[in-house]
């Protein structure tokens, strides 16, 4: 049976160009999309959310891949050219409009293939981004931790740092310590979405590079 895509919904943001501070924002699906919408910065940061998960670009045909309504998608917004096979062409980056390519995607199993098999596809088609340093992972935190002697609540990303966090404040004498799991972006209150996720001077993110594309190849590539 033919599968058919739901069309993507591109919300625009003001800025554009490289050195605008312009970042265009990969998310997980509508909810996820409308979550980040209604905080994100309309001046600077553009929103593409995805439609189930990425393509294998390493494993599809060039055809299926360069078709591909995600992809294509993200190289309109871009305003650039992915890689020639025909002619050994790299991709062109030339005229990108944004200065980042933003994968922001829940704190789970899924959105960890989600953000590999985005990074395969860079590797595969557009890996000057890569190698620009413009492709960056924001870490959504997994957990809200709070204890009544503590006035701030405590951000744990793993199952691991939460069971830390909570050994800590037990061993501190914290009392009525109460955990929080996110099920995903949606489910992130507006304002710690904000700031955990969305503003670039407080979330937790890391630049990705050629040799995270390789690591994401060697785990999920086959």
């Amino acid at each position: 049976m033919h599968r058919t895509h739901q069309p993507l919904k591109l919300e625009t943001c003001t800025a554009r160009g490289r050195g605008s501070g312009a970042e265009l924002i990969i998310v997980e699906g509508d909810s996820a999309a409308g979550a980040v919408f209604n905080m994100r910065d309309r001046q600077r940061q553009a929103v593409l959310p995805m439609q189930g998960k990425p393509l294998n670009a390493l494993r599809a045909t060039d055809t299926r891949a360069l078709q591909f309504p995600l992809f294509r998608e993200l190289v309109a917004a871009l305003g650039v050219t992915p890689m020639n096979r025909d002619t050994g062409e790299i991709g062109d980056i030339t005229n990108l409009q944004f200065d980042r390519v933003v994968l922001l995607f829940d704190p789970d199993a899924d959105g960890i293939h989600c953000g590999a098999l985005m990074l395969m596809y860079f590797y595969r088609w557009l890996r000057p981004l890569l190698e620009s340093g413009a492709i960056i992972m924001v870490r959504p935190p997994l957990f809200l931790i709070t204890a009544s002697s503590f006035a701030e609540p405590i951000h744990a990303y793993t199952p691991d740092h939460a069971r830390r966090i909570t050994a800590e404040l037990t061993e501190q004498g914290a009392a009525e310590i109460k955990q929080h799991h996110h099920r995903g972006l949606a489910s992130i209150a507006p304002g710690l979405l904000a700031t955990s996720c969305l503003n670039p001077a407080t979330r937790r993110a890391d630049v990705m590079g050629v040799a995270d594309a390789v690591a994401a190849v060697a785990v999920f590539g086959g």
